[in-house]
């Protein structure tokens, strides 16, 4: 064996231990950060919240506990969300803490006035969360409550959760299946479409039951409307078997593409609703309906 050959030898051998060496200290090392197991609501209040804020750069929205289902601005909001929503907040994770204070020109996001806000009260309570950036491996995000200045980093399990957009939590249905509860075509005893002065029925109940909404329509349009006493362009008239009565009201839009929706739910026929919903649904949504009738 030549004298370069025994060199290189020697030379593996101490890199293939170096290399086992590094691999033992990575996997012996552990997490130097303070790590606490919580909720980041506690169990206590799963059944007393009587709203949600959530509030971010882009806009506010506010989630309503109506006791039997829940609301978001004039919609009722997705009982899967919800149910999904508080059940990740409630349930026990792992936060890490990395801070006990937050500077005001943080890199963590959470004093920029891009954090997102998320606020829920009881009868006797309010709390908020606040939530910064992403860590680099965009696997975590800072977070810090409203009582101290100590920043938690916490796993990317709610960033769904964290948005203002009305859409991504209303009930997308034109007719709700939670204000009355389950409806189906056989529920439904009677149906009256009034259409410029021209009276027809409902020929095909599922595909009613069916249609969505687009979200909802400017303020100003839908005040408008109730300022004018304006008139439907059509009147959906249905009569369930239990006596209660939904009534949709369609109403041209500024945007041709648009009209928009209000349902209102009474307990019995001819009485005041318990709730009316305003939503947005498109020409198609509204061609559907036309092609529907009787």
């Amino acid at each position: 064996m030549t004298r370069w050959n025994k060199i290189l030898i020697v030379l593996a051998v101490i890199l293939a231990a170096l290399y086992f060496l590094s691999f033992t200290k990575s996997c012996s090392s552990k997490d130097s950060r303070e790590k606490i197991k919580t909720s980041l609501v506690n169990q206590k209040y799963k059944d007393s919240i009587t709203s949600f804020e959530l509030e971010d750069a882009t806009g506010a929205i506010k989630i309503t506990n109506r006791g039997s289902f829940w609301t978001v601005g004039t919609l009722p909001a997705s009982s899967e969300r919800m149910h999904s929503f508080i059940n990740n907040l409630i349930k026990i994770r792992n936060l890490y803490k990395i801070s006990d204070k937050i500077n005001k020109n943080s890199a963590l996001g959470l004093t920029t006035g891009t954090e997102f806000h998320l606020r829920y009260n009881t009868q006797d309570t309010s709390h908020e969360l606040i939530f910064g950036n992403q860590d680099f491996s965009l696997s975590s995000r800072y977070m810090m409550t409203e009582k101290t200045t100590q920043v938690y980093e916490i796993d990317s399990s709610l960033d769904s959760f964290l948005t203002t957009s009305i859409q991504s939590w209303a009930e997308p249905l034109i007719i709700s299946q939670l204000v009355f509860g389950k409806i189906t075509p056989d529920d439904i005893q009677r149906t009256t479409v009034l259409n410029q002065n021209h009276i027809s029925s409902i020929s095909d109940l599922q595909k009613l039951l069916d249609l969505r909404h687009g979200g909802t329509p400017g303020e100003e349009e839908v005040l408008s409307i109730f300022q004018n006493n304006q008139n439907p362009e059509a009147t959906i008239t249905l009569e369930l078997g239990n006596k209660k009565e939904i009534e949709l009201k369609i109403y041209p839009s500024k945007n041709e593409n648009e009209f928009i929706l209000i349902a209102e739910y009474k307990p019995e026929k001819g009485s005041n609703p318990v709730f009316t919903s305003i939503s947005k649904i498109s020409s198609w949504t509204y061609n559907k309906i036309k092609e529907n009738t009787l």
